[in-house]
Order: structure tokens, then sequence, then C-alpha cells
């Protein structure tokens, strides 16, 4: 006993600053009712790290098969211990602890073990295990770096324990490698309990508590997840990144942290270091070579490794490093697809760039062929470039351009696309078509006519070609091609039409796409069918655009594929908006974000444009916080894409919430974002007008009466001065001349601003746009209240509340400011829609900064609902001065009691909570000074 190191037999200390693992200590507690705990993980997962913690804060709860009191019994393997007797006497020493003087457990073996001939391991086995079932206390025995262990003899002996292991006692093995046990046998017996890599990554929480409390920097949450999903939670890969940003700190802080953590990559040097010393060296000279020619995939299986190695057994190596844990993920439950661990792959890929550089090609073409044998085009196509075989991904490129179109894989295609060299894809007049349109969407529009000249070219040479081979039958087929393709170009322009907000352009080139368009091109005719809904819906016409795009709808799901069907949803959901069906374009939204999500689209421009409606839609109903979240999410997902309208629209959406919430700086960055922009790129003329309507509604808010006008006179906004009806009212200038009415309330121009109104309802109720008709309603009853019409103020808001209460409206009342508020105080005076009323009123601010229409149609006492009596302006006033209620009463020689009555009818009538609240609605209302 002497002779051995004690320091084998010592659990590890653990530090103070530890990352605190509850829910892994949990499963170690519970662990306790099985016979086994298996703890098997690549080096730097912290399994001994946390046995020990686990050991230190002894918390164990009391089970039907163990008791409070536990002895611990811990033995660290290394190599010398594959010789039985050395393991068998450290063993009995681990349960035999010199500080348990009373215990004396099988003190005779230790002896039998220095014979020249040790006897065989149930020999020794048998009486401790007896000795160990008489013993009272539970026993924890814990064998730490178990990998070491190679014995067939050592794992014979610990498999005969566990079969006869006694009630009172648990064994955990700690390893990198999974041990030649029977887990099999005792995972079927429930009688084995497992934490792997998977258990012990650190979530991002840990991840939080460790670089930011253990470590003392101050990352940014998307800092420390960017990180956790780099080293995908290996408790060593942080540490060694904590170590190399302290070597990188500077005074600029969080900008070089956020840097470096996006440049930490399995080629640092501490990384390098440590995977080269604890996992590489180990590894024979094969299983090295075989690592660095996989080491290209980003996933493996046995038949694609042997491609690339030519040689076989390669799922025989694959299911060898999963058992010995050589950072390798399985990506199924059938053990026929794996990758390296991120940082693992990085590392391999260096070496193998550093040791063969000619083999890369090679390599990559080898698995290009494989995946193209196998049906997987895509990575075939991704292997075929890194090889830099041009003319052949070309080729891989054709077969796949429908599929990759019809299940709307855009930025993907587009990418391929974009990495052909121009002359290439001047040769294949399908590949010119949708590079066309990618070319288009993202502002270079030159280039996609150039490339539709090229799709032009060819089918001149393709109806010559058809003429001189009619006589030899083979016409048919060449009239079939030059059809699908002239199909196929007319619909490019139809598009380009739409993207641009030419109706005539999509009128003309809709019609001629669907007379060539072959009936087996049901996506391309869908598409087609969302154009002609797009007509519609630029001219205004909602009832007409609803029935087309349901149509279109039908259209594309009779395809199947649901990124179209969201297309075709989304267009829905901006129709059913426009009509002001807030519930059902809800619903819709609703159902197209989760459908997206449940089948890996969440991550698309289409995806972001949804998450925009549906938040312009909460603000409308007033959820403005979970509208704010909503829109910028899909703004930031339509950003990474390229489409154009798709980002135009969420921005619409976006300014819309930020107008709600008086974010007015939020709408200078957006509109200056869109600016810069048009200044790359060529941004559709309605998005850009747009964009500058939004920001009239800001000067207004400003009271910047000059920029404002200035803005109607350049759109050459006019009315002639008989009013007569509006000509050529679409869906985009309704808003226009909506804002040339506010401007013309704010300058005064009551008389003018009423006729337009009056015109522009006309138009609205002609063109189904309900959202709009209440919009030009409440303007209407504000323009004719400021003529001092109040009973004729009062229909026109009725009429917009018995169309608004049904969906729900809100901020189109509220946002109209003060001047509403009284309004609809008036309105519940007289007992219009007061239930709806009264909601509406509990939504508008305490206060409103910023000055709303005009100081022309400030509104008196007397226009109040319920009019606070002389007595209780006078509390109100006095409440204002900031007086307690004891100095009211004594000011205006009155009872405190009578002083609480008056205030409470002030609040009442208010509807307002506290002395500020009423303070602040008094100045809304008028019935106090402005400050």
């Amino acid at each position: 006993m002497d002779q051995l190191l004690s320091t084998k037999l010592h659990i590890p200390p653990t530090r103070p600053e530890l990352v605190a693992r509850p829910r892994l200590s949990k499963r170690l507690n519970k662990s306790l009712q099985q016979k086994l705990t298996l703890i098997s993980a690549p080096a730097g997962f912290g399994k001994t790290t946390l046995v020990s913690d686990w050991l230190a804060n002894f918390g164990f709860e009391p089970t039907a098969k163990s008791q409070n009191r536990y002895r611990i019994a811990w033995l660290s393997l290394d190599e010398g211990d594959n010789d039985p007797a050395r393991f068998f006497t450290y063993l009995l020493a681990a349960l035999n602890p010199r500080e348990r003087a009373e215990s004396n457990l099988c003190k005779g073996i230790s002896s039998i073990l220095q014979t020249p001939q040790p006897p065989p391991a149930e020999d020794v086995l048998a009486p401790l295990i007896n000795e160990l079932a008489a013993f009272p206390d539970g026993i924890i025995l814990v064998l730490d770096d178990y990998h070491n262990i190679a014995s067939p003899s050592i794992n014979d002996a610990l498999t005969f324990l566990l079969e006869h292991l006694p009630s009172q006692m648990h064994v955990v093995i700690v390893t990198r490698d999974d041990p030649q046990l029977p887990l099999a046998r005792l995972r079927a017996r429930g009688q084995l309990s497992e934490l792997r890599a998977v258990d012990l990554r650190f979530t991002i929480s840990e991840a939080a508590d460790f670089l930011n409390r253990v470590m003392g920097f101050s990352l940014s949450a998307k800092d420390i997840a960017a990180l956790e999903s780099r080293t995908e939670g290996w408790i060593a890969g942080l540490q060694l990144a904590a170590l190399a940003l302290q070597g990188a700190a500077s005074p600029q802080g969080h900008k070089d942290a956020t840097s470096f953590i996006k440049s930490f990559t399995g080629s640092h040097r501490f990384v390098m270091d440590y995977l080269i010393e604890e996992v590489l060296e180990h590894q024979p000279e094969n299983v090295q070579t075989f690592l660095l020619q996989t080491a290209i995939l980003n996933r493996l299986s046995g038949s694609l490794c042997d491609a690339l190695t030519m040689n076989g057994g390669g799922q025989a190596i694959l299911e060898a490093f999963e058992r010995t844990n050589l950072f390798i993920v399985p990506l199924d439950n059938e053990r026929r697809w794996y990758r390296y661990h991120h940082l693992f792959a990085d590392l391999l890929r260096r070496r193998l760039l550093q040791t063969w550089p000619g083999q890369l090609p090679i390599l990559h073409r080898k698995a290009s062929e494989w995946y193209e044998q196998n049906g997987f085009i895509d990575e075939a196509i991704e292997h075929s470039f890194q090889a830099g075989d041009i003319e052949q991904t070309a080729q891989l490129i054709e077969r796949q351009v429908d599929v990759s179109w019809g299940q709307g894989e855009h930025v993907k295609l587009r990418r391929w696309l974009f990495q052909l060299p121009v002359e290439l894809l001047t040769a294949r007049p399908y590949l010119c078509i949708f590079n066309a349109w990618y070319l288009y969407t993202s502002g270079k529009h030159e280039a996609a006519e150039e490339s539709l000249r090229s799709v032009e070219q060819a089918l001149a040479s393709i109806s010559a070609h058809a003429a001189e081979t009619e006589a030899q039958k083979q016409a048919p087929l060449a009239n079939f091609d030059r059809l699908r393709l002239q199909g196929r170009l007319t619909a490019i322009r139809a598009f380009m039409d739409a993207h641009r907000g030419d109706v005539p352009g999509m009128i003309r080139h809709a019609n001629q796409a669907l007379e060539y368009l072959p009936e087996q091109d049901r996506i391309w005719r869908s598409l087609i069918a969302i154009v002609l809904g797009d007509i519609h819906g630029f001219k205004g016409d909602m009832a007409a655009a609803y029935k087309a795009r349901f149509e279109a709808l039908k259209a594309c799901e009779s395809t199947g594929e649901i990124y179209y069907i969201m297309l075709a949803s989304m267009k829905l959901a901006i129709t059913l908006r426009a009509q002001g069906r807030l519930q059902r374009t809800m619903e819709i939204c609703q159902q197209q974000i989760q459908a997206a999500r449940e089948c890996g689209l969440s991550q698309t421009s289409l995806f972001g444009l949804l998450l925009a409606i549906k938040g312009e839609v909460l603000a409308e109903k007033n959820d403005l916080d979970e509208a704010i979240q909503q829109a910028k999410n899909g703004v930031e997902l339509a950003e990474h894409g390229v489409d154009m309208v798709m980002r135009g629209w969420s921005y619409m959406c976006l300014l819309r919430v930020l107008f709600s919430r008086r974010d007015l700086a939020g709408i200078q960055r957006i509109v200056q974002k869109v600016g810069n922009l048009a200044r790359e790129s060529n941004v559709p003329a309605w998005v850009m007008n747009q964009m500058a309507a939004w920001q009239v509604r800001v000067w207004l808010l400003q009271d910047d009466l000059e920029a404002a006008d200035q803005w109607s006179r350049e759109r050459g906004l006019t009315i002639d001065r008989e009013n007569r009806p509006l000509q050529e009212i679409n869906f985009f200038s309704l808003f226009d001349y909506l804002i040339l009415a506010r401007i013309m309330l704010a300058q005064g121009r009551l008389e003018s601003a009423a006729g337009l109104l009056h015109n522009l309802l006309l138009a609205a109720e002609g063109l189904s746009r309900t959202g709009r008709v209440i919009e030009i309603l409440n303007l209407q009853a504000l323009t004719a209240q400021a003529m001092g019409e109040t009973t004729r103020a009062m229909q026109a808001l009725e009429r917009a509340l018995n169309l608004a209460e049904p969906e729900g409206f809100v901020r189109i009342f509220v946002d109209e400011g003060p001047a509403m508020a009284r309004l609809l105080y008036e309105a519940l005076s007289r007992r219009i829609a007061p239930d709806y009323v009264r909601r509406l009123l509990a939504s508008f601010p305490d206060t409103e900064p910023i000055k709303s229409i005009s100081a022309s149609m400030q509104a008196s006492q007397s226009e109040m609902v319920e009019p606070l009596s002389d007595r209780e302006i006078e509390v109100l006033q006095l409440i204002a001065e900031g007086l307690t209620n004891p100095e009211i009463a004594t000011r205006l020689y009155l009872s405190l009691n009578t002083v609480k009555v008056h205030t409470r009818n002030v609040y009442g009538k208010l509807g307002v909570n506290n002395r500020t609240q009423a303070v602040s609605k008094g100045r809304v209302l008028g019935i106090l000074p402005s400050i």
C-alpha cells in the first residue's frame, strides 16, 4: 500500500470559479438507481471535472437501493494499470482508504495478488463482492480515464463485477472511448445511465457563465452564442478561445472580441496544439491518413469515404471513430452519416492543405462523382466547383436548376450561376433565363438584359434548326424546346415588369407566357398566375386581386412546392390586409411561418417578409412590442436576400411599426438606408416613392410644412378646383394622395382637403380598400371637426368605427393623436360604439410630445364627453401646479373628502389612474395649457 501512488486515489479538487451544472448533477443523482454510469466523450468535455464537482457537492437523495451515507472510491487509471495485478491492487486500495482504519475490506486479497501466478479474476472478485454486499453504506466506485485500459482480462473482470454488483454499489466509468463491456445488454436491462458529448457540451447559458463570470469578459449574448456554436459547446474549445481572446484583448473591447470570434477556427494555434497533442498524435498512421483524405467532406458515409481513400472498410472505421469519440458526430440513428466536429474539421483541412495540397482537386472530383452517382446533385455541384471542373459543374447545374428553382432555393441557385463564367452561361440558354432574373432582382438590369439577349439568340437558332429538320420528323421536339424556352423568357419578362410596377408590360408578357408554357411547366404557370394577381394589386382593385391571388394559391398548391405556396399566400395576405381583414391576414402569416419552419425555409427572404407583414398587423392591433420584434426580424432576413421587392415591402412594414411607436429616428435610418441602396443598385421606383411618403409623415409630425409641400409639388400631386373624381388611382398613388390631404389639413386648406377626401373615399370604396376607407373617414371626421361641423364629423367617425371594430383596428385611430382622442370622447358621449371607443381611448398615450395634424384643430373643453365641471377643472389645474389634496382643500375652502371625490371624478372622466396621467391627459385634450 505504501508503494502505491496515492494521487491516483484522490478525487481531483475543483476550482472555486467552476461553472455550476445542476442539470447534469441531477442526472448523476438519478443514475444511482442503475448499476453503471458511463460518461463517454472526447478530450476536453469536462468529464472528470463534472464528476469531481458532483461528489464534492454531495447532495444525494435516498433511493430505494441506496442510503444517505456513501463511501467514495476513486481510481484514476493510466496505461500501466493494464496489468491485472496492479489494477486490482489499486482497486482494493480505492475501496479500502487509509482514513477508514476500521474497515479492512478484503485485506487478505492483497497478498494473493502479489503471488507469482495471480489467481483468475473471478477468484479475486467473488470474496470482494461478498464483502461489499455486507457493507452498511452505499459505495460509489469511479474509474477515471478508463480509455487507458485495453486489457481483455480487466474488461472481463469488470463485466463480472457489474453482473454481480451488490445493490448498494454503483460504478461510474469516465472515458474517452466506449469500454469493451456489455453496454447493449446493460442498456436493454435498464441498468445503464449514459452521459455523452451532446449532454456534456456547454449550453449557451453555461458558456455565458464561463466566459463572463469565470473569465471576466463582457461579451454580448450574440458573441457568446456565436462562440458556443463555433465550438459546439466543447468546453476545452471555449477555454482555448478564452485564452486566445485574452491575448487578443485591446482597448477596442467588444469590436475586437466579435472579430476574433468570427475568425476562431481549428487553425488557431491553441486549438491546433491541443488537438494535435491530445488527438491526432495518438492515432495510428493509417487513421491519420484516413482523416486527412476525408477532411474535405461536410458529412461522411462509409461508401463515400471508400471512394475518396480508394480502400474498403470506411464504415467500420467510422463506427470505430464513434466508439472512441474521435470528434465525430452521428447525423442519424442508423450509423450511416457522420460529420467531424467543426474545429476538428478545420484542423484536418489545414493539415491536408499543408501536407497534400495537390490532392485537393482530386479528392473533390472523387467526392463529386460519388455524389452524382448516388443522386446527391447539390453536393456534386459544390465539390465540382472545388475541383475546378467548370464545364462539368455547368452540366450538373443544368440538371438541377429546375429542382432548385421549384423548391425556392434561390440563394443557392443564384450563387451557383454567379460563380460560372459569363461565356459558359451564354452557351446555355436555360441557365441564362434564371441568371437574368437573379441579376435583375439584385439591381443589375443591364447585365440581365444581356443575359436575355443570349436566350433570344438561342431561340432564333432553335427555330432555324427546326425548319431545317422538319422533313426528318425532328421538328416536334425542337418546337417543344422552343416553346418552353420562349414561355420562360416571357415569364421572366413578366416578373421584371412586376418588379418595377409596369402594369401594361405585366399584362402583355403574362398572357404571352401562358400561350407558350407547356402544361408540364406547372411551377412556371403558377408563377404567372401570381403575376396576374399582381396586375390587379398594382391597379389597386383588391376584390379582383383577391380572386386572382386565391386562384394563384390553388395553382401553387397543385405543384406541392412549399416555397411557392408561401409566395402566393404572402400575396394573398397583402391583399387581405388592404381589404382590412386583419384576422385572416394574421392567420395566413401564422400558417405559413409555421410551415416554413417545418420545411427548413425559415432563413429565406420570403419568410422574413411574412414576419414583417405579421409585425405590421400586430402594430395595428397595438401590440407594439411584439410588432417591432417581428418586423425587425423580418427585415433582417429580407436584407440577407437580393430581391429588392421583398426588401422594400419589409421596410414599409417596419416603417409603419416605427411610426406607431413614434420612433422618428428609426424611420430616418430606414429611409436613409434605402436611399444609400438606391445609389448602388436599381431599387424599384415605387419603393423609393413609399420611402419618401413616410418621410413626409414624419415632417408633418415635426410641423415641417415647407418640406412636405415641396414633396407634393415634386410628385406633381395636384387637384383641380372643381374636385372632379380622380383618375388612375392605384395601390400606391392612393397613399400619396392621402399624404396630400394631410398636408392640406396641416396648412389649414380645409375645403380643398374635404373635396380631395371625398374623391379618395369614392376611389377606395370602389377598389375594396377597406383599410384606406377607414383612414379616409377618420381624416374626414378630423377635417369636419376643424371646420366646426361636429355632426358631420361624428357621422364620418361612426362609419369608420363600424368598419374597424369587427377586425380590431386600433392604431389607425390612435396614430392621429390628440385631435382624434377628443373626437372619440365626443363619440362616447353620444353612445357611439361605446365599448370599442373605450378600448381605443385606453390605447392613447398620456402624452403626445409631437404635434399631430394642425394647431387649428385644438378642441375646447365643451367638446369633451362628460365635460369636467368648473370645480373639477379647478382641482385639475391645482393638481398640475403640484398641490397636495390638503393644500387644494385649503385653497378652494373645501373639505378634504370633497377634494378626494372631485379627484376621483377627474380620473374617471379622463380614464387615468394617477395625478401625472391626469395632468398629461388634460394637456392632450386641451383642458390644460401645453407646456
